[in-house]
């Protein structure tokens, strides 16, 4: 089994990455890819595998060869350019440039499922881009000058592309011959190309040049003005016959409206003499452009972009699709280059037990767990260094290999560490400055009154009312005065003193005394709980 069935999205191909097929013919099968370079630099391309059943075929392989090695060297506007051939794991594939388009056999599927005709000036501009395309090809000459006598024999709507922007591309020199080239020579009892759009005498087996395409074009000329083919049979055997004995029936006697002009140049084309078509393609598209210009009454023709906007009113929404098809197909690309590695298998080991030492902080782990490193809490180098590297330690005590990724990562994390631990200290720090500048307790007079509890004495003795001791509420920091009314006192250490109930008077510091039963009262000291820093 070649290993071109593995192929599937995401595959790479030398410097290509494939994301989704887009058609498949009778030889390979074209995929949307993107060709990706330095700095972020990509590229969508069309990348062309020959199929696996083919693979292992030589004469077919030499005919995918052949047309890389010789549609690579036209350039032209109206050729879809050859990138890059290549091969890998047995599979060979052709990079050409990316056509944002449809084949003209699309183009005219759509038009009769929507009962929609082609206009006529439309089909022409169409035809006569790819007249220049193949006059290109056909004019092709080796490095010392001299003609190759390029022929396609491929001529068809399947291999003539329009873009959204009505630019025609000619795609598909896969059966083209050329002179000097004795694997395009077609063997006894073997045709290549396909039936419907053959000449007479490519049909017959004889020698073919490039009248041969000249025929072709008329063919398609023919369908995409009247809708019909002109030589098409019950198979594909009563079509050859067709093609080689029966004449072209005149569109007119369809049409009566068919442009004259336009007969006369089809019919030409179509003839079963090649010495009595057109010379060459160049002549055919200034023919098509003088009916244009008939058509038009001197108008100059009709623009590329009429031409474009044809395609794009036809296809609908089709080209939108394709397109977000190659949007999501990167960028599940982009995520799986991205994504994130897999979480390890084995057990989980602590890898930041050396940025922990480093920065000190209390973390649960004592010297009984960690037996083989007893070097990170006895002040070894790795502590007094601050290199915050695993390299101090010794070979036996690295028990993985420190790649570049993972030492910045420890990296990281040390300064996470360390940024946790400075943060610590502050706040720490804050909350002393703070308790230190706590105000002392308000006046009495500032004090709430005490409520008392009154005791109704017997009626024959009077009894005096006796305060009851309240024991004082716990004051919340945050409902402490912001500005102190008294110089600030410092917090004593130990518990808190609560006031004393008094019964006798009791010197003041100026010498007064207090009413008696009044407790005398002593600077406050709010309770504060550890924190735990």
């Amino acid at each position: 089994m070649s290993n071109s069935d593995k192929l599937s999205r995401g595959t790479i191909l030398g410097r290509y990455e494939l994301l989704l097929p887009i058609a498949q013919g009778g030889m390979a099968t074209v995929w949307a890819a993107r060709q990706k370079g330095s700095r972020g630099f990509q590229k969508t391309v069309a990348v062309k595998t020959m199929l696996p059943q083919l693979s292992d075929d030589p004469q077919f392989e030499q005919m995918f060869l052949d047309e890389a090695s010789l549609a690579a060297r036209i350039h032209h506007p109206n050729v879809a350019e050859i990138l890059d051939l290549g091969e890998q794991d047995d599979v060979l594939y052709i990079v050409m440039e990316w056509v944002d388009g449809e084949a003209l056999s699309v183009v005219t599927k759509t038009a009769k499922r929507n009962k929609t005709a082609v206009p006529m000036r439309i089909a022409l501009r169409m035809l006569t881009q790819a007249c220049a395309g193949l006059h290109a090809a056909h004019e092709l000459r080796d490095d010392n000058e001299q003609p190759l006598e390029l022929v396609h024999r491929d001529v068809s709507p399947q291999n003539i592309l329009v873009t959204y922007d009505g630019v025609v591309k000619l795609v598909d020199f896969g059966v083209a011959k050329a002179a000097q080239r004795m694997s395009a020579e077609t063997t006894a009892g073997q045709l290549k190309g396909k039936v419907p759009y053959m000449s007479p005498e490519q049909a017959r087996g004889a020698k073919v040049d490039r009248r041969t395409d000249i025929f072709a074009m008329g063919i398609v000329l023919y369908k995409l003005t009247t809708g019909l083919h002109p030589f098409l049979g019950e198979n594909d055997i009563v079509t050859m016959k067709n093609i080689v004995a029966r004449p072209a029936l005149s569109p007119r006697v369809r049409n009566p409206e068919y442009p004259p002009e336009l007969e006369r140049v089809l019919l030409k084309c179509l003839h079963k003499d090649p010495d009595k078509r057109y010379d060459n393609m160049q002549e055919l598209e200034r023919a098509l452009e003088r009916v244009l210009l008939a058509m038009n009454a001197g108008g100059g023709g009709q623009a590329d972009d009429d031409v474009g906007g044809f395609v794009r009113s036809l296809m609908g929404d089709l080209g939108q699709k394709r397109r977000a098809g190659i949007r999501d197909a990167i960028r599940s690309a982009d995520e799986r280059d991205t994504g994130a590695a897999p979480a390890p298998t084995g057990p989980i080991q602590h890898e930041g037990i050396s940025e922990i030492a480093l920065t000190a902080l209390a973390t649960g782990v004592s010297e009984e767990m960690l037996p083989d490193r007893p070097s990170l809490y006895n002040g070894s180098s790795l502590l007094t260094s601050g290199s915050g590297s695993l390299s101090a330690l010794s070979a036996n005590e690295q028990n993985v290999a420190i790649t570049p990724d993972i030492t910045r990562a420890r990296a990281r994390r040390r300064a996470l560490f360390a940024g946790a631990g400075a943060l610590a200290l502050v706040t720490a720090l804050g909350v002393v400055a703070l308790l230190s500048r706590v105000a002392p307790a308000p006046s009495p007079a500032e004090l709430p009154p005490t409520p008392t509890t009154k005791v109704e004495p017997p009626p024959a003795v009077p009894a005096p009312v006796v305060e009851a001791p309240v024991e004082p509420k716990a004051v919340d920091l945050n409902d402490l005065p912001t500005t102190p009314t008294a110089e600030p006192v410092a917090a004593p250490v130990g518990p808190v003193q609560r006031t004393v109930p008094r019964t006798e008077p009791v010197a003041t510091p100026s010498g007064s005394t207090t009413p008696a039963g009044r407790p005398v009262p002593r600077p406050w000291v709010p309770s504060v709980t550890d924190p735990g820093f």
